[in-house]
């Protein structure tokens, strides 16, 4: 049937209008866009030759007058509280005690949850014990005299066993012979004593040996020597004492020389502590305390500074272990915004300049802000540097808070009562700047040096243009000098 149908509706290869709207009916989706296309191609073609013809378009124009420009540098950033702490248990345990819920104002130090004693490791437990004695030792030492009253009477007793070892070492030095000569003396023997013990060692490893054999012969003969070279020094010392040094006056030279050590340690002891507790002892007293508070602290959590509690994780009996999150606590006091800026636009920015701050979630209103630090180290992004710059907001309310997304214009710039132009009509051709006027029906070229710019407007320094003169918005295509059309440029 279709074969037959369409040797009906052709006459010699043509289709009849009865094929023609046969065809139009079954592909109506191909046939409207052939005649859209066409229609559009018509239009376009009568309005080039509209154009041509009568040498005048419908421009965007705009006047150009005096004004005040405002050059920022745009960035967008989150919004962070001024301090900002994750607090977590730090040992085992189950929670007995929690003090305080989200929004909740706290102080620094304040208790915020507690575990219940019987739970937490035994160290914790001791801790407790530690710190009270610790504490007991520094207040004594702070506000205690008996220390430095200890220490004066042990100079003194010091002091009278060194009298009385010297008085015993005295009574054996008949001729009252001069000290220095006695203790030279005395030097001499000892070392000659300590020769004559190594000497004796010596011997004694080679003594089996045979009486002929060269080492042992050897030894004898050094033995024999330092012996009477000891001997010499003995009779020498008994000489200047008129008393030989026998066991009974070296434990009395030694007694002697053992008082006068104590006497100086003594002595350093008191000077130590005569003026109050000395300041090694304080800091050392101190760090048994700060170390047994620390141990003891572990069983509760702590605000660290003042603030708000934004998160509470921890419920009253939850078992806990070291590392389980339990608060967090933000100061916000005041709030920044972080931002990164391009290594071209940072040398723009410093301290102090004033910034505008929008939000998504606060429509309708515009915050100021005030640059307060700028990062003079850059990241490196794998396309470019950038460098991070902090903004305090100044009027922030309770309708602004952290982790918003804000768009910040930082304000680099303030010109007043300046020739300016919109960016829209500035073009680059050739490396210069152009701005097409229209005079009279008739479009004119004119190249322009520009200043400040802004996100609209640029400053116009030079160049034949002045206040009332209409700049062309939209150039037409025929006024591009390289073939293609000129650059929009900011």
């Amino acid at each position: 049937m279709e074969k037959k149908t369409d040797n009906k509706n052709r006459t010699n290869g043509k289709l009849t209008p009865k094929g023609v709207f046969f065809w139009i009916k079954e592909k109506p989706v191909r046939w409207i866009s052939l005649i859209v296309l066409v229609f559009v191609a018509g239009w376009l073609l009568v309005r080039f030759l509209s154009t041509n013809a009568n040498g005048s378009e419908e421009y965007q124009t705009a006047e150009i007058n005096r004004g005040d420009l405002i050059a920022i540098v745009g960035a967008t950033g989150i919004v962070e509280p001024n301090q900002s702490a994750e607090i977590n248990w730090e040992t085992s345990g189950r929670i007995k005690e929690i003090n305080v819920q989200v929004n909740n104002s706290v102080e620094q130090g304040m208790v915020l949850a507690e575990l219940e004693d019987n739970t937490v490791p035994q160290s914790v437990i001791q801790a407790r014990a530690e710190l009270v004695e610790a504490q007991k030792n520094l207040d004594d030492l702070l506000n205690s005299g008996t220390e430095s009253a200890e220490a004066y009477q042990a100079l003194l007793n010091a002091e009278r066993e060194e009298q009385i070892a010297e008085d015993y070492r005295d009574e054996w030095n008949y001729l009252n012979a001069n000290w220095d000569r006695v203790y030279e003396a005395r030097e001499t023997f000892l070392r000659a004593e300590e020769d004559l013990w190594d000497a004796q060692r010596a011997f004694n490893v080679v003594e089996n040996l045979p009486a002929d054999d060269p080492q042992r012969v050897q030894a004898n003969e050094n033995l024999d020597e330092i012996q009477a070279q000891r001997n010499r020094a003995l009779r020498n010392l008994t000489y200047i004492m008129g008393k030989s040094y026998d066991y009974e006056v070296a434990i009395d030279f030694a007694d002697y020389e053992i008082a006068v050590e104590e006497l100086e340690d003594a002595r350093r002891e008191w000077n130590r502590l005569k003026n109050g507790p000395d300041a090694d002892d304080i800091e050392a007293a101190e760090a048994r305390v700060a170390a047994a508070e620390a141990m003891v602290s572990l069983a509760r959590l702590e605000a660290p500074f003042t603030g708000t509690v934004t998160q509470a994780e921890s419920k009253v009996g939850d078992l806990v272990i070291s590392g389980t999150k339990g608060f967090r606590i933000d100061d916000l006091s005041e709030l920044f915004v972080k931002v990164d800026v391009s290594e071209v636009d940072i040398n723009r920015i410093s301290v102090g300049q004033r910034a505008d701050l929008t939000f998504d979630a606060v429509s309708g209103i515009a915050y100021q802000g005030e640059v307060t630090a700028v990062s003079t180290v850059g990241t490196d992004t794998g396309g470019g540097v950038d460098f991070e710059v902090t903004i305090r907001i100044i009027d922030a309310d309770d309708r602004v808070r952290p982790g918003m997304t804000a768009a910040v214009n930082i304000i680099v710039k303030e010109i007043n009562d300046v020739l300016t132009v919109p960016n829209r009509a500035i073009r680059l051709m050739e490396g210069q700047r152009i701005v097409y006027l229209l005079e009279d029906g008739e479009l004119r070229d004119v190249e322009i040096e520009v200043g400040a710019s802004s996100d609209v407007s640029s400053e116009v320094i030079s160049g034949n243009i002045d206040v009332g003169d209409m700049v062309v918005l939209n150039p037409p295509i025929m006024f591009q000098s390289n073939g293609g059309p000129p650059a929009f440029v900011r």
